[in-house]
Parts: structure tokens; C-alpha cells; sequence
């Protein structure tokens, strides 16, 4: 059923005629389908989410309001065939010779670390940090050394790529995105949180125990793939301009995998691991799956209401200070346990019809997300950290607070330069 949602959802990009109910039929028929894997308070929060949703929309349409169904059974469709599409990117990293180098001690190895994991992280997504944990954690649990190091260097990628679960959600919920403007201002973001996590690890650790860091080094010639497959997509994306960011990932990051995956390997062996792949693992996507369908429902409720008293909504202008706050706001509420998608999803919606910048929200709005998987106990970065480190997870949001704060003032410089520039 996903790999229907991702031909269907490709088809309907390509060819509007092609009725997009297929996909939603087959996203949800898919949900059901794994509702028995999700932990219960996942359960509960997908559950939460659907029954707000459809409570709006109820509300709203007393008010006289069109409710349109669809659009609320199949708003998140583009999010989710695009993470279909990238899991696998996996694949192509399980060939003979395509594994990472490995370890090695020092303040090199912790640099190249930093930027192995935000390089890697920015195409293949969170399982970039799976296999970084992994490793690092063989021998022994993560310190926190170790848990800092990969949480902050996995979430700045949230501030730019398009691979990664929030921009998608903002880039499929904000329509009018400047798209090379946005990536511009994210990739400059992302770059200052890793020096900021570079002169944090320098006074928090201190030179001794980096000296002694245990690293993750990568090899080089192991970037070809995310290289070429975000220049493939900017390519197509530049002659074809009307094919969104999120179609094209969807439909390259497969091909481009499978691909790789041939080469290294074989047809066969290639066309074997797929299927493997197909039937054993992308099953694991439950929660990405069932969330995002989720909050497709809970976005139509709050625009539905949002129609009904479009009067109640507030009219805040969006320039750095508000956007700064914004931003703080999103990681507070994800530190106190509430899932970045459903604070995102809400602020978009709330904000969209009064807001004349879209870039500008579509980067507020990822500078948050990414402050909130870093800072949030429940995010899904925070899971995997906890797990391999034998700890709480409300650990994580203490150790990661004074990063965050400091990269709310940096994201308020970074808006500052925009809106001086743009505005």
C-alpha cells in the first residue's frame, strides 16, 4: 500500500487527471494496516489528532463552511510518498563497500563526525542518525558527549533539506515558497548551529575529554549519492519549474537508489534486496505514516475553522522579533512533550491567510521543528538517542536547552538579515 501511495501520488503529480483518491485510498488502507505496531502513545497522540480534526470540521460545517473531504483524507499524501521515496536511500549504503570508514579519537574524529552525520542526514534522513548511534554505541552506550555531538548535529538539517519531514511539511503546507531563497538562509542557519555546538562542546567537555572523543569518520567517496541525487533534483527542478520539490524527491530518490544498488551489486541481488526491503521495513515507517495522515486531518480542521472565524484570527505581523518568538514557542511547547508536527501544523494554518511572506513562515517554521526534535523528549531523535544511551528521554531536553535557546537569538539574526534584504 505505500509503494501504491508513492505511484499513485508520482501519477497525480504528473497528471492532474489522475484522480488522487487512489493514493489517499491506498495511505490509509496502509495506516490501518500498521495501527496494530504503533507504541501505544503514539496511539493515542494519532487517535488525539484525527478525532480534533474531525471535531473542527464538524464544527465548521454547522457554520456553513464546505467541507471537503478529500482534502482532509489526502493532505499529506505529497509528505508521505516523499518518505517513502527516501527510505530507499537506505538501500544503497548496504552494498559490498558502501559502508561508512571507521572510527577513530580525537578532535578530528569529533569534527568529522559532526559533519559526516549533518552531510548523510541531510539526504537519507533520520536513519542517518540510526546508523551513526549504532555504531557509536557497539561497544558502549552514548555518553553525553556523544548524544549532544549527534542530536545537534542531525537537527540543523532540518533548517534547509527538503528530505527531512519538516520542510516537507512546510513546503507542502506553505504554497509560494522562494525555494532557493529558503535553502540559502537554512543551509547559513545550519552552519552557525554546528559552530555553536563546536564552541558549546569546547566548554561544556573541554579540550582533555575531546582529545579523547571516540569518532565516526566518514569516507568521501561515500557522498556521491546524496550529491548527485540533490543535483538531479535541481536540475529537473530548474527545467521543470511547475514539478514541485516534493514530486521530484519522491521519484528520484527511488530510482537514483536502486540505481546505485544494481551497480554495486547486481540486478539480481539488487532486485532481490528491494523486494526485502519493500515487505520488511518500510512497515517500520508506521509512525510517520499514521502521523502525517493524522495531521493532515487536524491542518483541515484548523483551516475549516479558521474559515468559519476568519475574524478570531490573529493578524501578527511576521518580522524577526515575532518570528523569534515563534520559534521559542515551537521548542517550548515540543520540550513539554508535544509532537513539532502538531504545533507547525497549527501555526501554519493559524497564520497562512494573514501572512504576505511565505518564505519567511516556511523558515520559521522549520527553524522550530528542528529546535523541537532536539529539545523534545518524544521527537524521534530524541527516542533514538535515549535508546542507545541507556537513559531517559527527558534527559535529552536538559542537555540540549542552552543550544536552543542560543540558536533562537542566531535565527533572530538570520531573520533580521532577510527581512533586511526582502522586505
Amino acid at each position: 500500500m505505500l509503494i501504491a501511495t508513492l505511484v499513485f501520488t508520482i501519477a497525480h503529480g504528473f497528471f492532474p487527471s489522475f484522480p488522487i483518491e487512489a493514493g489517499a485510498l491506498a495511505a490509509w488502507l496502509a495506516g490501518v494496516t500498521v495501527w496494530h505496531r504503533l507504541p501505544p502513545r503514539v496511539r493515542m497522540q494519532v487517535g488525539g489528532m484525527i478525532v480534533i480534526g474531525i471535531v473542527c470540521l464538524g464544527v465548521a460545517g454547522l457554520q456553513g463552511v464546505r467541507i471537503d473531504l478529500m482534502d482532509a483524507a489526502g493532505r499529506s499524501l505529497p509528505i508521505i510518498a516523499m518518505l517513502t521515496g527516501v527510505a530507499f536511500l537506505r538501500l544503497a549504503y548496504r552494498a559490498p563497500g558502501a559502508t561508512f570508514s571507521p572510527g577513530g579519537h580525537g578532535w578530528g574524529a569529533y569534527l568529522r563526525t559532526m559533519l559526516g552525520l549533518h552531510l548523510f542526514g541531510a539526504i537519507i534522513n533520520i536513519s542517518a542518525l540510526a546508523v551513526f548511534a549504532d555504531r557509536l554505541s557497539r561497544t558502549s552506550p552514548l555518553n553525553r558527549r556523544d548524544i549532544r555531538l549527534l542530536g545537534r548535529s542531525f537537527t540543523t538539517v532540518a533548517f534547509y533539506s527538503p528530505f527531512i519531514a519538516g520542510v516537507a511539511l512546510a513546503l507542502g503546507m506553505i504554497p509560494g515558497v522562494d525555494f532557493p531563497r529558503f535553502v540559502v538562509f537554512g543551509i547559513v542557519l545550519a552552519g552557525i548551529g554546528l559552530g555553536v555546538n563546536i564552541l558549546l562542546a569546547w566548554m561544556e567537555e573541554g579540550p582533555l575529554a575531546l582529545a579523547r572523543h571516540r569518532g565516526y569518520p566518514m569516507r568521501l567517496q561515500s557522498l556521491w549519492l546524496p550529491v548527485a541525487l540533490a543535483a538531479a533534483v535541481m536540475l529537473v527542478h530548474r527545467i521543470w519549474p511547475s514539478l514541485s520539490i516534493l514530486l521530484l524527491i519522491s521519484l528520484l530518490s527511488p530510482l537514483l537508489a536502486l540505481a546505485a544498488l544494481a551497480y554495486q551489486a547486481g540486478l539480481s541481488s539488487a532486485t532481490r534486496s528491494a523486494a526485502q526491503f519493500t515487505a520488511g521495513e518500510l512497515p517500520g515507517m508506521s509512525g510517520e505514516l499514521c502521523i502525517f495522515l493524522a495531521a493532515g486531518v487536524l491542518g483541515a480542521g484548523f483551516s475549516a475553522l479558521s474559515a468559519a472565524w476568519p475574524e478570531a484570527i490573529p493578524a501578527l505581523p511576521l518580522n524577526p522579533i515575532t518570528g523569534s518568538a515563534m520559534v521559542a514557542t515551537l521548542a517550548l511547547v515540543s520540550m513539554a512533550g508535544v509532537h513539532p508536527l502538531v504545533s507547525v501544523t497549527a501555526l501554519v494554518t493559524t497564520l497562512l491567510p494573514s501572512i504576505s511572506d511565505p518564505t519567511f513562515l516556511a523558515m520559521v517554521c522549520v527553524v522550530g521543528w528542528g529546535l523541537g526534535s532536539a529539545v523534545g523528549p518524544y521527537s524521534g531523535v530524541s527516542l533514538i538517542l535515549a535508546a542507545r544511551g541507556d537513559i531517559s528521554n527527558w534527559r535529552i531536553p536538559k542537555w540540549n536547552a542552552l543550544w536552543c535557546a542560543l540558536m533562537v537569538l542566531a535565527a533572530g539574526g538570520v531573520f533580521s538579515i532577510y527581512d533586511a534584504l526582502f522586505t
